[in-house]
């Protein structure tokens, strides 16, 4: 084997895992730290999604449903209003939630969509046993400039 052809194979490893926590879609991903403060001494069956839509003079509220799975099987859980920029819905873990928001701008009625998974993550190793922690979520449903 050539010299180069094994300083590829050595370096691919190191490669993925360095990349392997920045290539996550939520913002837990990204964070190394694990927060202890969070823990809970139980596995929870529920936890709080966290929605965070945009409010603006043209949408002092903000239409939500939410959907059991992916919103094209159409199995509506909950319908709310948002009247603020964070909404929490207490909601079952371990269960993909897809959520719709509807806004209006200019006349024309815009539709929002975001779907994410609530699980539990063990850092028992990390903070002391038991310690459950809630992952996963959050929607990002703002409007974009």
């Amino acid at each position: 084997m050539k010299k180069r052809s094994i300083i590829r194979w050595m370096l691919l490893p190191v490669l993925l895992f360095a990349t392997g926590k920045f290539t996550g879609c939520e913002p837990e991903d990204v964070n190394f730290v694990v927060d202890c403060s969070e823990c809970y001494d139980f596995q929870p069956d529920s936890a709080r999604l966290i929605l965070y839509v945009t409010i603006d003079a043209e949408n002092d509220s903000v239409p939500l449903v939410f959907f059991r799975g992916p919103v094209e099987k159409g199995e509506v859980d909950w319908r709310d209003t948002a009247t603020g920029e964070t909404f929490y819905l207490y909601s079952e873990i371990d269960r993909e939630y897809s959520v719709q928001a509807t806004y209006r701008r200019d006349g024309r009625t815009i539709l929002a969509y975001d779907s994410d998974k609530m699980y539990l993550s063990d850092a028992s190793e990390e903070c002391g046993s038991p310690c459950y922690l809630v992952k996963g979520g959050i929607f990002d449903l703002t409007l974009r400039e």
